[in-house]
């Protein structure tokens, strides 16, 4: 059976009435028992390394999609570092971006198109592997982080990038904030820059004779740059936030050896958890119309979460 047959079969199978769950792996969410359990295509339709382009069924394993992808020596950016034993659809619907995000990316600029099946079981298209400006619902970066809300994902079409030549961690020591200004300064495009406070992570991806002139660059400013290799130990932080970037270095000034932060990204990863944010009011209404939209008896993976939250 075909990629587009497999998503009228999938479309049919979720239907139009009962409340239905999304099964991948279970990486991110444990499946509901008291729901009708669906999964989702899987498989790799087309693969267009020229193109840099590849089209998959949303139930694809991440592990089939990198294997397929690095043998053209490529791969797509959806958070692997933090689920790489996931399913491409449940990357897209949760957007667990991973700490390479500084640069690399979110994981939505990775979706070109999206064919999903609304709450009312109909089949539906956004986007195009050529896409170049988005007139009307950009439904692909509505789906990104809605938590299978908005629709099921049935197959993707995603942007796909050369794997580096070289990738290196290092550990910058005694860190503080005029410190890390200078890493800042000194480095071009880090993948990640992390910090605690009192060291930083530095991760730099390219050629490698790049990646050492920038190093030597940045101890020649007086920095103790040493390699890092093994975990960071981002698992000790159970929590994350998702803050303004220009409040990332008061965030981690304010909470002392409770936290790493994604610097320029927004993130902090820490050992409490966020306080209550305040959602506008307009934002609230928007999200409930979309639902209304898409999914108006709120039938696909009920429960989860919240979408205030999206």
């Amino acid at each position: 059976m075909g990629l587009r047959e497999s998503n009228r079969s999938f479309a049919e199978e979720i239907g139009a009435n009962d409340p239905v769950w999304i099964v991948g792996h279970g990486t991110r969410t444990e499946p509901h028992s008291h729901v009708r359990h669906v999964r989702a295509p899987r498989g790799i339709h087309s693969f267009e390394p020229d193109e840099m382009t590849v089209t998959c069924g949303a139930g694809t394993s991440l592990a089939e999609l990198d294997a397929a992808l690095a043998g053209a020596g490529q791969y797509a950016n959806l958070g692997q570092l933090r689920h790489s034993s996931g399913t491409v659809g449940g990357a897209i619907a949760m957007a667990c971006n991973d700490h390479l995000r500084l640069g690399r990316g979110p994981i939505r600029d990775s979706l070109l198109e999206v064919h999903l099946v609304d709450g009312n079981g109909i089949l539906a298209k956004g986007g195009g592997p050529t896409v170049k400006n988005v007139s009307g619902f950009d439904l692909c970066r509505l789906v990104v982080g809605s938590r299978g809300s908005l629709g099921a994902i049935a197959e993707v079409t995603l942007r796909t990038r050369p794997i580096a030549r070289s990738l290196r961690w290092f550990l910058v020591s005694n860190v503080g904030t005029s410190e890390l200004g200078a890493i800042r300064a000194g480095v071009h495009r880090p993948s990640s820059l992390l910090w605690d406070g009192r060291r930083a992570w530095l991760c730099l991806e390219g050629h490698p004779h790049d990646i050492a002139s920038q190093v030597e660059a940045l101890r020649s400013r007086g920095l103790d740059v040493t390699d890092h290799h093994g975990d960071i130990g981002l698992e000790d932080f159970q929590y994350r936030w998702s803050i303004d970037p220009t409040d990332v270095v008061a965030c981690v000034e304010q909470h002392p050896e409770s936290c790493i932060a994604e610097v320029g990204v927004g993130i902090v990863h820490h050992r409490r958890a966020q306080p209550p944010r305040i959602v506008d009011p307009g934002t609230r209404a928007i999200q409930s119309r979309l639902l209304d939209a898409f999914d108006p008896r709120r039938r696909l993976n009920p429960g989860l979460g919240d979408p205030w939250t999206w």
